[in-house]
């Protein structure tokens, strides 16, 4: 009887360390808690923010305080485990935005404040709809609105990209070959197809002509008006330059 008791008592000491052995192992991961903290951090923010009228005009004290307030709600998640990789990068992307905007300010009365605090708004906005578009945010019905215009700005930027990357497609397909050489000046055509999903009004480029050691000795500004999608247009261009290489890159385009 004794040596049975032994053997049920040593078998319930070997399930209790499996059992304390498989709660050692388990994996916390972080993916939830963030999304609560991100909801806590815009809410302290804008308790913060929405007491100034116009945000545009207020002080560096208010501008670092509201940053610093959501920064260290969520900043302690930049080195926890998540199971979604994805959430994970984008909540990296957004707690680096944040440090961005707080070096910002360190220039708040320099003349290039605005574009450095604006880069990284943009970057958080970006996130912000990335992230509500999977897990959807819920804050207080006062920052609804608060939200809503994180949001909207964020699908712009995001709408911007966009086309950015669709110009710069449509930039690096443009190839000129000279077509016309009548002893003093040489022309040069690029026949191009609007392969994007945009149409635009003006589409501006310029060509950098450019000697033997990438010096550049001429600059051709080309236009071509009306240019809808899936139509193909023509640049063109004259110099009384020879040149070894050239380079395009965008000018005014809308």
């Amino acid at each position: 009887m004794k040596r049975i008791l032994t053997l049920v008592t040593v078998l319930l000491a070997g399930l209790s360390l499996v059992a304390c052995s498989n709660k050692k192992s388990e994996t916390k991961y972080y993916d939830s808690d963030f999304i609560s903290a991100l909801e806590t951090g815009l809410q302290k923010r804008w308790a913060i923010t929405d007491t100034v009228k116009d945000i545009d005009k207020a002080s560096q004290d208010t501008l670092d305080k509201s940053v610093n307030a959501e920064l260290k709600v969520v900043k302690p998640y930049e080195n926890k485990k998540f199971k979604n990789d994805k959430l994970h990068e984008q909540a990296l992307t957004y707690i680096n935005a944040l440090k961005d905007q707080k070096t910002a300010l360190k220039s708040y009365d320099k003349s290039n404040f605005f574009d450095k605090w604006n880069k990284a708004y943009n970057v958080r906005t970006k996130m912000i709809v990335q992230i509500n578009q999977k897990h959807k945010l819920k804050v207080a019905d006062k920052y609804k609105s608060d939200l809503t215009e994180l949001t909207r700005h964020g699908d712009a930027v995001a709408n911007q990209n966009q086309k950015t990357e669709a110009i710069n497609s449509l930039i690096k397909s443009i190839k000129f070959k000279q077509t016309k050489d009548d002893g003093y000046t040489y022309t040069y055509d690029a026949k191009v197809k609007n392969t994007s999903n945009y149409s635009f009004k003006t589409f501006g480029i310029k060509v950098k002509l450019m000697d033997s050691q990438k010096t550049v000795i001429d600059t051709q500004a080309v236009y071509t008006d009306n240019w809808d999608k899936g139509q193909t247009n023509q640049f063109e261009f004259m110099t009384d330059k020879k040149f070894k290489s050239y380079e395009v890159v965008q000018d005014y385009t809308n």
